[in-house]
């Protein structure tokens, strides 16, 4: 049965959600038929327990910092807490794909304080602190006064300058606490420190030194084992080296994992290292809520059953600074079933990405697979709801296919 998005609309959508976020409860989704869903997009109500449900785009009491009229939606804020460790890039780019309303970036800061309960107030119009309802009390105020310099009858001039009197001392008010938070000479300046910066290009881009020794090496070794000392020669035996060294990068590369971004897939940052490194699954939602930032990567180490080598994959969420070693790199990609986590992949669809690369589309044994996935050639995960017994033979099954798609598609991380 279809639940009534009608219940509870006289709350507040903006302090429910500050009161949820700030207690760690559960914020239900609920599609057209009434089924949870774990899906934004699907989801035509939001549900705050026995306190109220909204439809999903409800407007909320706080609008947009450089909009007098635009308030941001449930969803949007919905969708912001989600992703509120991403890049402002990166969930700017997520957000206009999934076609929902993008919180500004200078009202990050701020309502995400006030949404984790870090302030007690979030900005008002105009600079002023209010909460949600004393910001809409102060434009209405405002609105008042602009309409009653407006009024030419001497009745209605009478009644606004009595009125008008009691709103310019209002609006005195505000204006005196009024500060300025950006100015074309603050905008640039940072409380951060960016002396890491040249360690950071080193640690990613280290000097060739090693591999230009090793090149003369190999040249030199060639020479003295009676080599051809002509330009072909040099060439050849060069040419070789470099081979080699390409071949051995190759082999010593971490073969790669990527996992959905969404707080709110089934498998994500906060829960991989759990369920393939210590074989239990457990939900993502309940590990972020203790705290901390998502890892930007994470390395997890499998011993191959059939040769006992021991490999370290690594963990990402986001593709976004690939490189062609990478790509190569790529061994198994999870995914929630939209086909949105693959925006700016090189492959330019689900099913030519899960003709390179192994899939896994992981759910409860009890639900129903999207219909999206049944032409992308993936491997289904079920995992029971509530036996945790059960979760090794899963993970176990898992690393079997992995180890299987290496062996015949990814040789070169095999000894």
């Amino acid at each position: 049965m279809a639940s009534n998005p009608a219940i509870g609309l006289s709350s507040d959508p903006l302090e429910l959600l500050r009161q949820y976020t700030t207690q760690k409860k559960l914020v239900e989704l609920l599609d057209k038929e009434g089924n949870l869903t774990k899906e934004l997009l699907q989801a035509v109500t939001v549900r705050f327990g026995e306190d109220a449900s909204f439809p999903r785009d409800t407007p909320t009491s706080y609008s947009r910092s450089n909009s007098d009229s635009d308030q941001y939606t449930l969803s949007a804020l919905l969708h912001f807490l989600d992703h509120r460790d991403q890049s402002f890039y990166e969930y700017m780019k997520m957000t206009n794909t999934m076609g929902l309303q993008t919180v500004s970036f200078g009202d990050r800061v701020t309502l995400l304080d006030y949404l984790t309960g870090k302030s007690a107030s979030v900005a008002g119009a105009g600079g002023a602190t209010a909460t949600g309802g004393e910001k809409h009390a102060l434009a209405d105020a405002a609105d008042t006064s602009r309409r009653t310099k407006m009024r030419t009858s001497a009745g209605q001039e009478e009644n606004g300058m009595a009125s008008g009197r009691v709103t310019n001392d209002g609006t005195r008010d505000i204006m005196r606490r009024e500060r300025v938070l950006v100015t074309t000479s603050t905008v640039l300046s940072s409380s951060k420190s960016f002396a890491r910066v040249p360690d950071l290009i080193k640690e990613l881009f280290p000097p060739k030194h090693g591999a230009k020794g090793q090149e003369s090496k190999t040249t030199g070794n060639a020479a003295a084992a009676g080599a051809s000392t002509s330009g072909a020669g040099i060439a050849s035996v060069a040419n070789g080296g470099a081979n080699q060294r390409r071949v051995s990068q190759r082999k010593r590369a971490n073969p790669i994992i990527v996992v959905p971004a969404a707080t709110t897939a089934m498998i994500n940052m906060y829960n991989i290292e759990e369920l393939l490194q210590k074989h239990q699954f457990v939900d993502g939602r309940a590990i972020m809520e203790k705290g901390g930032p998502k890892p930007r990567e994470i390395f997890i180490d499998h011993v191959v059953t059939r040769t006992s080598q021991r490999i370290r994959f690594r963990v990402v969420d986001s593709v976004q600074d690939f490189t062609e070693a990478d790509w190569n790199s790529l061994v198994c990609v999870f995914t929630q079933g939209a086909a949105w986590q693959f925006k700016n992949w090189v492959w330019k669809s689900p099913e030519e990405i899960f003709q390179n690369t192994l899939g896994f589309y992981p759910k409860y044994n009890d639900e129903r697979p999207k219909d999206a996935i049944r032409s992308w050639g993936i491997s289904v995960i079920n995992i029971e709801r509530t036996k945790r017994h059960m979760d090794k033979a899963a993970v176990v099954g898992l690393w079997s296919t992995i180890e299987q798609y290496m062996a015949t598609k990814k040789p070169e991380f095999l000894n």
